[in-house]
């Protein structure tokens, strides 16, 4: 028997190891994408790009692993179905909960790891980051440089002309600048002076100018914090265009605004430690959105994990499929699943964000749901040898009424 769990533990930890590579490996290609820009046309250095890659396995990693798990047992049961071997080891009398066993092991681990994670891997992965992100702005802060005479297009949605730069401060003259970071507010700066400042607080250059005009196109006039909204002028609204002089007008160059669309450098919920979670809990009120939101990721700091060893032990059953089913079925079977299950923990944790669920009911019944299914999966193996999906699904079709001009014909 020891041999047989050493076999079947073999088999289904070559499958997990190479689905965990190939999902990390799938998951990774949209952020490399992502994040070849920064290098390519941003100036970012391959050296930080490579630590800002490292940073992201912990949150792929807690992706893939509940998937590679259930992928790999169906895939290895659907393996040893085809070849008679599972048959075998049933004729030599080890029943399946027996044949569960390296299942259970390989589920805890995978368990294990997902824990790990979702404590330690996140908020790891949060605080370097942020460190790389203020790493990036300085390199960049540092190599930015504007030359006369020569439109510099190095912001997103920026372009910056200037005639002439003096002195060791290099104050500039004659700046013109095209501001489309927002479509519906563009606007054209002339400036008769300006200076670039360095503000490492908020990760960002200010541009300071003077002596200027600004033209809007699409805006309307501006409002001062406390005082009643005015009604613009009838050659206003049919005229959106504005011209604005000012004496001193700062304008906020932000370095890390293609960062911030990433991913990588969203703060979230997930990434926060189980202890400033359950602080949170005691400075919000309960019953709102943001308190069940909150209580609804403390609960998935266990739910998740658990979710690792029960689409494992799922798997196992489903994997036992009957012969006409192929080789190619278990893959097809693991992914269905997958996407039932996902779909029912987004639509779940929604529910419980919003208070139609309760915030742990919303956690738990996804793993509630696995459960019970996998539990029905195994005793029907025992009980008949085999889950036949397939076939099940073929007779709950034949259930269906059809439309009469879709039904058979039949000979008179």
């Amino acid at each position: 028997m020891k041999k047989l769990h050493r076999y079947i533990f073999g088999e289904v930890f070559t499958y997990f190891l190479l689905c965990l590579f190939l999902l990390t490996f799938v998951l990774l290609l949209n952020r490399i994408f992502q994040l070849t820009d920064l290098v390519v046309g941003k100036g970012v250095p391959f050296g930080l790009l490579a630590r800002l890659l490292l940073t992201l396995m912990p949150v792929l990693l807690l992706a893939a692993l509940p998937a590679a798990a259930l992928i790999a047992c169906i895939l290895a049961f659907s393996r040893l179905s085809n070849d008679s071997e599972s048959i075998a080891m049933t004729a030599t009398g080890m029943s399946l909960y027996s044949q569960l066993v390296p299942v259970g092991v390989l589920g805890c681990m995978a368990a294990v790891a997902s824990a790990f994670l979702m404590l330690y891997g996140l908020s790891w992965s949060q605080r370097v980051t942020e460190a790389i992100t203020a790493e990036i702005f300085q390199t960049r802060a540092a190599a930015f440089e504007i030359r006369e005479q020569v439109f510099n297009d190095t912001f997103d949605g920026v372009v910056l002309y200037v005639r002439k730069i003096e002195g060791r401060d290099r104050k500039m003259r004659g700046i013109l600048i095209s501001d489309s970071r927002e479509p519906e507010n563009t606007q054209v700066i002339f400036a008769e002076e300006g200076m670039l400042v360095s503000d490492a607080a908020s990760r960002r250059l200010v541009l300071h100018l003077s002596q200027g005009t600004l033209h809007k196109f699409g805006s309307e006039p501006g409002k001062k914090t406390g005082q009643a909204p005015q009604p613009a002028p009838p050659s206003a609204r049919e005229n959106p265009y504005q011209v604005l002089r000012f004496s001193t007008y700062d304008l906020n160059m932000d370095l890390t605004q293609t960062l911030r669309e990433t991913r990588a450098f969203r703060t979230s919920l997930r990434a926060q430690p189980v202890a400033a979670l359950r602080k949170q809990l005691e400075a919000l009120e309960p019953g709102t959105v943001k308190y069940n939101a909150v209580l609804v990721e403390l609960h998935k700091k266990f739910a998740t994990p658990l979710a690792c060893l029960i689409l494992a032990l799922l798997g196992a059953p489903l994997g036992v499929q009957n012969r006409r089913s192929g080789r190619h079925g278990g893959f097809a079977l693991s992914l269905a699943v997958l996407l039932v299950y996902y779909l029912l923990a987004t639509f779940s944790e929604g529910m419980g964000e919003s208070g139609v669920l309760p915030p742990s009911l919303a956690a738990w019944g996804p793993n509630a749901l696995l459960l019970g299914l996998a539990l029905w999966a195994i005793r029907r193996v025992v009980r008949r040898g085999a889950v036949d999906l397939f076939g099940l699904l073929d007779r709950a079709l034949e259930k269906v009424p059809l439309p009469r001009r879709l039904q058979p014909r039949t000979a008179a």
